[in-house]
């Protein structure tokens, strides 16, 4: 958990330190803005006969499960035949339907301020602890430019001062700079995490504690055969000064990435795999977790037919998926992040099928492994007395175990507490049974969503 004073929230937007919530308030005790309301209904929710996926790809489904909410926590988690329900209470049957975990969104670099995607399930985003640290120029305009390590360190100490709880670090940091950030981040025990910076080395990154490492540049470069010649290329990459970003018709982030393609096609033709395993072993180690966002990658800027590199695009892309793949066999955790503005349940697809995966695997890395990332165990990403209330309920047989495609089938969505029936948030939503006795025979088409 975070010290006592940093914002840290849970339940809603961002869970690595953005004051944006649905539902929810601070985990470390700092109040918050509310995007669904303050508070939780005064009255417990009951969900009786559910199957209930507790720790997606840890633990089997239990049949036949009740789980009782109040104030926005797990109260009690229990058969059905042995939880009864306490009096005065708004209880939902959910026989045939498939309670999960809230799903959490592990891309750090995604637009908090942006209503939360309940209608999909995501009930807690990875969101910014602070503007992310880049060199110069930097590659999104809400970054703060970092160009020496004495600039670094007092961007750190102004993080943390704010109450930041998590530091982002992006791909144009010098190096100094980012040793200073890790140096000062970690005598303030904050955790960073982010791009790997291009003139830093994977491996390095890892022994210098960054706890998660977005997309796979990277990893793709450090196991190639022309690992120097390719370092030599990072560090003649220029990119232009001015707005931009990954909807932009130019821009930084799109000099930065046509380039980057060029060098990880020199990369995945000459890939080798003893380099690759050793270093994902020191991943492992190091419990260092890469976040691939593979569906973030269908859709980069790059993709212009008109581009000698687009050419590259579909041996990167497959590329990719094997590296997924190599990452799950050799121990090291993967996160699930969506694009900006995209969409986590592709994300789900691309981990589980695309790099074969399966779909408890790739159901963990958005519930179960994120929060460990996020040193929430204890509050999100599992079902359990004294967690938050944060669930996702699919339609009736859809299994996510079998198939992850079924979590596309939401019929409902708690979070903190609140229920969200048809995946629809309403501001202040409350839930109200339709009959004097407080059950709700068909929940999610005769609840009613009130102001």
């Amino acid at each position: 958990m975070a010290e006592p004073g940093r914002r840290l929230v849970v339940g809603g937007a961002a869970a690595f330190g953005s004051a944006l919530a649905l539902g929810g308030t601070a985990a470390a005790g700092k109040a918050v803005a509310a995007a669904g309301g303050a508070g939780a209904a005064a009255r417990p929710l009951v969900l009786t006969h559910a199957t209930l996926i507790a720790a997606p790809g840890v633990e089997p489904p239990r049949p036949d499960m009740t789980i009782v909410i109040h104030a926005g926590r797990i109260v009690t988690v229990g058969r059905s035949a042995d939880v009864p329900a306490p009096q005065g209470v708004h209880t939902v049957d959910l026989r045939g339907r498939y309670v999960l975990p809230g799903l959490i969104d592990s891309r750090t670099d995604v637009d908090s301020s942006a209503a939360t995607p309940v209608r999909r399930g995501v009930t807690t985003f990875a969101g910014s602890g602070s503007a992310p640290l880049d060199g110069g120029p930097a590659l999104w305009p809400e970054s703060v430019t970092v160009r020496d390590a004495a600039a670094a360190r007092r961007a750190v100490r102004g993080a943390a001062s704010g109450g930041a709880a998590f530091l982002r670090v992006h791909a144009r940091l010098p190096r100094a700079a980012y040793l200073a950030v890790a140096d000062e981040a970690r005598r303030r025990g904050l955790p960073f995490g982010g791009h790997c910076p291009d003139a830093v080395r994977l491996a390095e990154a890892s022994d210098a504690g960054q706890r998660t490492v977005e997309h796979l540049h990277a990893l793709l470069l450090a196991a190639s055969t022309r690992e120097e010649e390719i370092r030599h290329g990072l560090a003649r990459i220029a990119v232009g000064a001015g707005a931009g970003g990954a909807g932009a018709g130019g821009g930084p982030y799109r000099d930065w990435l046509r380039q980057i393609h060029r060098l990880e096609w020199t990369a995945v033709r000459s890939y080798y795999p003893d380099r690759a395993d050793r270093l994902l072993d020191r991943l492992a180690a190091n419990g260092t977790r890469i976040t691939p966002a593979l569906a973030a990658a269908h859709g980069l800027p790059g993709d212009d037919p008109e581009q000698p590199e687009a050419a590259h695009l579909p041996g990167l892309r497959a590329h990719r998926l094997h590296l997924v793949a190599e990452l799950h066999r050799r121990g090291v955790q993967l996160l699930g992040g969506s694009a900006r503005g995209g969409d986590l349940h592709e994300e789900l697809e691309q981990l589980a099928e695309g790099a074969g995966l399966g779909a408890p695997a790739a159901l963990r890395a958005v519930t179960v492994e994120p929060a460990r990332a996020l040193g929430l165990v204890d509050v999100i990403g599992t079902v359990a007395p004294g967690r938050a209330a944060d669930l996702v309920v699919l339609a009736p047989g859809a299994d996510p175990l079998r198939d992850v495609r079924a979590v596309r089938r939401t019929d409902a969505v708690v979070v903190r507490g609140r229920l969200y029936a048809e995946g629809v948030p309403t501001p202040a939503a409350m839930i109200r049974p339709t009959r004097e006795s407080g059950v709700i025979s068909s929940p999610f088409a005769s609840v009613e969503l009130t102001e």
